[in-house]
C-alpha cells in the first residue's frame, strides 16, 4: 500500500475518496471550508443525509464536481480520545471501501492542541481499517494508495502510529494464511527474513536441537504431523540496554486437537492458533523500526497438532527440563505444553520481564467474550501498566486472578501436574497456573496474555474486518518503547 504524507494544501482528485472529520455541531474552517464550498457542500447538505457529526456518524456525499467526500463524526471535541480517533477514521475508510475506492485521501483531524498521540491514533485507525487479506481472491478490492494531509510537526507522531499499525497488519497477514501455507518451517523462514531485514540474530532449533535441549513438549506435540516442529529465538540487542525482555508466542500452525480431535465446528479457523507467535513476530518488526534501548528476545515454539500413528496420547507422561512431570489428559490442550519449554528457556535468559501470549483457552472467551484478552500476572504494578497501555491502544485486556486455590485442579495423580483441570470451571485460570510451573523464580516479572477471543474476529469490529486483528502487537510494542 502506497503512502503519501503532505504538509501542503489538500487537493481533491476524482479517483480518490476524500475523508473529512467533523465535530458535533462544528463548523468547517479554513482550507476545508474552501474545498467544500467549491463542491457545493454545506452543513445543511450533511443534515439532509442525517449526519450531525456525532461519534459513529458517517456520510458519503458527492460534490457538484463529481468528487466523493466521506464525512465521519468525531463527537464532542471535549470527549475526543485516541480510540474515538481510530474509530472515526476507521469508519470513514470502511465507507470508502464500500464505495469501491482504491485510493483514499484524508485530512488530519483538527486535534486542537496538536496532540501527537492523536496523530498516532489517526495513523493506526487509518492503516488498520484499510487492511484486507485478498491474496487468494481473483478480484481484489484492496486499498492501493493513501494520501494524508497534515501539519509537518505531526508527521513524526503519525509515522509512529503507522509503524505500530503496519506491524499489526504484518501479524494479521501471517495469521490469516491457512495451514497448508504456513507451517512451523514457514514461521522459521519469516523469522529469518526479519532478522535479515533488521539486523537481529536468529536461531532456529530443529528436531535434533530440540532433543539436545530436552524440549519435550514441542517434540511430543509435533510428532503427530508430517510438518516437523521448530523453536525460534530472535534477538535484538542494543549497545547499552536498560532492560531485558523475553516475549513468548504460541505457534500452533493448525490445531486439529490431536487424538482428542476437535468437533467440526471448533476445528474451523484453527489456522489462528498461531496468533501468539505471529504477534511476537509483529512486535519484533515494530522493534526493528523503532530501535528502543531494550534488549528483546522473541521465543516461538511452533508445531502442527495432528492425529497420527506417532501422535501423543491421553495418559502419556512428560518430564520437562526443570523436572516437572505432566500427565496428558487432553491432546487438545497442547499450547501450554509447548509454551512450557519456551518459558523454561526464557527463564534461563534471566529477563527483567517475560510476557507470553497465546490463543490458549476457550474458557477465556466464555469469561470475557470475543473482544477482550485475559491478563494474568502476580505483579500488581505491571498489571496496571499493561491495562493502562491496552486502554490507550484499544486492545482491550482484563485482569484475571492467578488463584492459588485452583492449583488442586491441575494436581496430577501419577505426575506432578496434569495439562487440564479436573473440572470445566476456571479453565483460563488453571491454564495460567499450569504455565506458572515453568517460570523460573529468577524472573522478576511474568505475565500471561490469553488472546483467544480478540486474536481473530468473525465480523466487522471497530476498525477491523473479518479475520486476524494483530492483537496485542501495539500494546506490547508501546510497553517496550516506554521502558526505562
Amino acid at each position: 500500500m502506497e503512502l503519501a504524507y503532505s504538509a501542503g494544501k489538500p487537493v481533491v482528485k476524482r479517483e480518490e475518496a476524500f475523508i473529512v472529520g467533523c465535530y458535533e455541531n462544528g463548523r468547517f474552517d479554513g482550507v476545508i471550508s474552501e474545498l467544500l464550498e467549491k463542491e457545493g457542500i454545506t452543513r445543511d447538505t450533511l443534515k439532509a443525509f442525517g449526519f450531525k457529526g456525532k461519534s459513529g456518524d458517517v456520510a458519503a456525499v458527492s460534490g457538484t464536481k463529481g468528487h466523493l467526500f466521506i464525512f465521519t463524526g468525531l463527537g464532542k471535541k471535549s470527549d475526543l480520545n485516541r480510540e474515538t480517533v481510530r474509530k472515526a477514521i476507521g469508519s470513514a475508510v470502511k465507507e470508502a471501501k464500500s464505495k469501491k475506492a482504491k485510493k483514499i485521501a484524508a485530512v488530519m483531524f483538527d486535534f486542537g492542541k496538536k496532540n501527537g498521540n492523536f496523530a498516532s491514533a489517526f495513523a493506526e485507525g487509518l492503516f488498520l481499517s484499510a487492511y484486507s487479506f485478498e491474496k487468494y481472491k481473483s478480484e481484489k478490492k484492496e486499498v492501493e494508495k493513501i494520501t494524508v494531509y497534515g501539519e509537518k510537526e505531526l508527521e513524526k507522531d503519525f509515522d509512529y502510529g503507522r509503524i505500530l499499525a503496519e506491524a499489526a497488519n504484518f501479524t494479521r497477514d501471517i495469521v490469516n494464511e491457512p495451514g497448508n501455507v504456513v507451517t512451523p518451517e514457514t514461521l522459521a523462514e519469516i523469522a529469518k527474513d526479519l532478522a535479515s531485514d533488521y539486523g537481529f540474530k536468529c536461531k532456529v532449533f530443529k528436531e535434533k536441537d530440540l532433543e539436545k535441549k530436552n524440549m519435550i513438549g514441542i517434540l511430543t506435540v509435533g510428532k503427530g504431523s508430517k510438518n516437523p516442529p521448530r523453536f525460534i529465538h530472535l534477538i535484538y540487542k542494543p549497545e547499552n540496554p536498560v532492560k531485558k525482555v523475553v516475549l513468548v508466542g504460541k505457534g500452533v500452525t493448525f490445531d486439529s486437537g490431536g487424538l482428542n480431535i476437535k468437533p467440526e465446528q471448533f476445528m474451523k479457523k484453527m489456522k489462528m492458533d498461531k496468533a501468539g507467535a505471529c504477534a511476537v513476530l509483529g512486535i519484533m518488526r515494530a522493534i526493528g523500526e523503532l530501535k528502543p534501548n531494550v534488549e528483546v528476545h522473541a521465543l516461538i515454539p511452533t508445531v502442527e497438532n495432528m492425529p497420527d500413528g506417532k501422535a501423543y496420547r491421553p495418559d502419556d507422561i512428560l518430564v520437562y527440563k526443570n523436572g516437572k512431570s505432566v500427565e496428558i489428559h487432553s491432546t487438545d490442550a497442547e499450547g501450554r505444553l509447548i509454551l512450557a519449554d519456551a518459558l523454561i528457556y526464557g527463564s534461563d535468559l534471566n529477563p527483567d520481564i517475560m510476557v507470553d501470549m497465546a490463543t490458549l483457552t476457550g474458557a477465556c472467551v466464555v469469561a470475557l467474550g470475543h473482544y477482550t484478552s485475559g491478563l494474568f500476572t502476580a505483579d500488581d504494578r505491571f498489571a496496571q501498566t499493561l491495562l493502562s497501555l491496552s486502554h490507550e491502544s484499544g486492545e482491550k485486556m482484563w485482569r484475571l486472578p492467578l488463584d492459588e486455590d485452583l492449583e488442586e485442579e491441575i494436581k496430577g495423580t501419577q505426575s506432578d501436574i496434569q495439562n487440564v483441570g479436573k473440572s470445566r470451571y476456571g479453565g483460563a485460570i488453571t491454564a495460567a497456573l499450569f504455565l506458572k510451573n515453568f517460570v523460573g523464580e529468577n524472573v522478576k516479572t511474568w505475565a500471561h496474555i490469553d488472546i483467544a477471543g480478540p486474536a481473530f474476529v468473525e465480523k466487522d469490529w471497530k476498525y477491523y474486518g473479518y479475520g486476524a486483528t494483530g492483537q496485542p502487537v501495539r500494546t506490547l510494542a508501546e510497553l517496550i518503547r516506554n521502558l526505562k
